[in-house]
């Protein structure tokens, strides 16, 4: 829906095709270039062809209007729609029709600000682009900052870590990934940072000679320069649920953009658009109906797809609740690349051998225990996709060299992982990893003999803190419920952003952390990974459903219209595998140290 209230109108804002029909005669080469740049302002799309070689759509221009007209822009758009890709567009597009700007590319990981900066990058090397090209200058890439200048400004891409981005200056902000901002973060530092004018020394000059007019009787108070507000924030996202903050801000925009009162100064702008908007010729309609093949009403399909915002409620794990037992931005614990000294862990290990990138991640999640609770807390996270057998052995002993780990369960189909990790170099330099005998999924006095038994093979300095779990039906079961009835009684955690911790960030960013064995390019890229997955998992486990076979016994799988893709980017649910299994491993570790205290608490000596 459109909305166009009179507060938008702009009696300056004429047809410009109709004042260029006025023109008359020849034209001074200034009001020549004047009245062409006015032309080209107003036709976006001849001006993209032109310069770029881009064709766009109608839609994208429609868009693009939106972002060049309003202080604030919001595009929340389906799988497909084109969100970085317009972006990118815009970027150039500004900078070209107003000399000076500063734009910021700022997204929760530096990878994501990367992804549009390289967007641009391939527009401007493109055949059909060498106008565009003439009016980018010097170009710089460094570790954690990409800067390339144009036309007297300039376009930087960063990642919002720490404190970095109160150190920049723009006059526009392109946020994408909006939904995964931290909430403190857009309301202490971004939304200031559009407040203040970035020409304030020409302001305060200007004010200060128009005080001295009024002063003389030369001028009245209400003939003062009234200053354009051109300042530009732009939100990408896909749809969320309606309990994060993206769905409140889009609310609250709504009902300024529909309002007939001008609560500010401000002009606003929503884009929402599914696949269904798109033209023909841009759906691939083989992924859509595979897609729609679990069910038009399946609440990812609406998201994803449909870029309709839902509640969440139809997940065997609550979404709600799962966002509820996440530490809040800028409260500890935070995600780790290294463990704390007095802290012990859990590892939960599916592994996958196959080289694909179609394939099932290689995942392991961690968690770190609350001893005053037994709570565990989701801190570090693992996953790749066709990765080599070599480099997930450098992870798991980057693992062990990096965090007090006290149990590891692993998928009992995987566990020669663990043979192959104590075979290689790297483990002869630590003590091998060794396995114990445990059915956890015992129940009654069966299981409190398999926690006797456990407890006297569990030996943590010799590293024999493994055991293999085998993923039986009634394992199935159980290990889901238990994981259900910790998430809904905040028995476990998942960790707040580590980027969202301006101190904390900080701190780890000057940590001695063997990169080359995390697979990860920096220090930075492993900690945004971190905070990346540990969305990712809680993603992974909105999207399982239950469902009972003829025979009474319970599943747990994706929908099946997820299942059914092939592609490297389909949905996986490896990472909420390993979730259920370190935190299983958490229950048998807690049921083994309290059947230890019991052991003590009973011990009665016998004299012969």
């Amino acid at each position: 829906m459109w909305y166009a209230p009179e507060k938008y109108s702009n009696p300056e804002a004429l047809d410009i095709l109709q004042e260029l029909k006025k023109l008359k005669g020849e034209l001074e080469d200034k009001e020549a270039r004047i009245s062409l740049a006015k032309f080209l302002r107003n036709n976006l799309a001849l001006t993209v062809e032109l310069i770029a070689g881009i064709k766009l759509a109608p839609y994208q221009e429609i868009t693009l209007r939106g972002m060049f007209n309003r202080n604030f822009t919001m595009c929340v758009w389906g799988r497909g729609c084109g969100k970085t890709f317009i972006a990118a567009v815009y970027c150039f597009l500004q900078c070209v029709f107003e000399p000076e700007t500063k734009i910021l590319i700022a997204c929760p990981t530096f990878r994501t600000a990367r992804f549009i900066f390289t967007n641009i990058e391939k527009f401007v090397d493109s055949q059909g682009a060498e106008l565009l090209a003439q009016a980018f200058g010097h170009k710089a890439k460094r570790n954690d900052a990409y800067e390339w200048q144009i036309n007297g400004g300039s376009i930087t891409a960063i990642p919002l870590s720490g404190e970095k981005i109160r150190g920049f200056r723009a006059n526009v902000l392109v946020l994408d990934e909006y939904l995964l901002l931290p909430e403190e973060t857009i309301k202490t530092v971004l939304m200031p940072f559009l407040v203040a004018p970035q020409n304030m020394k020409e302001r305060l000059d200007i004010r200060q000679q128009e005080d001295e007019l009024i002063k003389k009787g030369l001028m009245k108070e209400d003939e003062r320069i009234e200053f354009e507000n051109k300042t530009r924030m732009i939100a990408l996202s896909s749809a969320s649920y309606t309990f994060e903050n993206l769905y409140r801000t889009y609310k609250d925009w709504t009902e300024k953009i529909k309002s007939a009162e001008k609560v500010d100064k401000a002009t606003y702008f929503i884009s929402q658009m599914g696949y269904e908007a798109l033209p023909e010729e841009m759906i691939d309609r083989t992924i859509i109906e595979e897609a729609k093949s679990g069910g038009e009403s399946h609440s990812s399909f609406q998201r994803e797809y449909c870029a309709q915002f839902t509640d969440g409620s139809d997940s065997y794990f609550s979404a709600k609740k799962m966002h509820e037992c996440t530490v809040p931005d800028g409260l500890t614990p935070t995600t780790r690349v290294l463990g704390k000294k007095d802290c012990k862990y859990v590892l939960g290990i599916d592994p996958s051998f196959s080289n694909s990138p179609s394939s099932d991640y290689f995942a392991m999640s961690l968690l770190e225990i609350d001893e005053e609770t037994d709570q565990g807390v989701l801190v570090h996270n693992y996953a790749v996709a066709g990765g080599d057998l070599k480099d997930h052995i450098k992870y798991l002993y980057y693992l062990v060299t990096s965090f007090n780990i006290v149990m590891i369960v692993i998928d009992n189909a995987g566990y020669q992982f663990i043979d192959s990790c104590n075979e290689s170099e790297l483990f002869d330099k630590i003590k091998n990893i060794g396995f114990m005998d445990f059915e956890s999924d015992k129940e009654g006095l069966d299981y409190d003999a398999q926690v006797r038994q456990a407890r006297r093979k569990y030996n943590l300095e010799d590293k024999r803190i493994c055991f293999k779990q085998n993923f039986s039906t009634n394992f199935i079961r159980k290990a889901n419920e238990q994981l259900q009835a910790d998430i809904d009684h905040k028995r476990i955690w998942f960790a707040s952003r580590a980027t969202a911790n301006g101190s904390v960030f900080d701190s780890m960013s000057r940590e001695k952390v063997s990169i080359k064995m995390t697979g990860h390019d920096s220090l930075l890229d492993l900690i945004e990974f971190q905070d990346s997955w540990v969305y990712e998992t809680k993603k992974q486990c909105a999207l399982v459903e239950v469902k009972s076979t003829a025979k009474g016994t319970q599943t747990f799988d994706l929908p099946l219209h997820l299942k059914r893709s092939s592609s490297a980017n389909r949905a996986r649910k490896d990472n909420y595998t390993t979730l259920m299994l370190a935190n299983w491993g958490l229950k048998s570790y807690n049921d083994i140290m309290k059947h230890e205290e019991e052991d003590v608490a009973t011990f009665a000596p016998r004299l012969i």
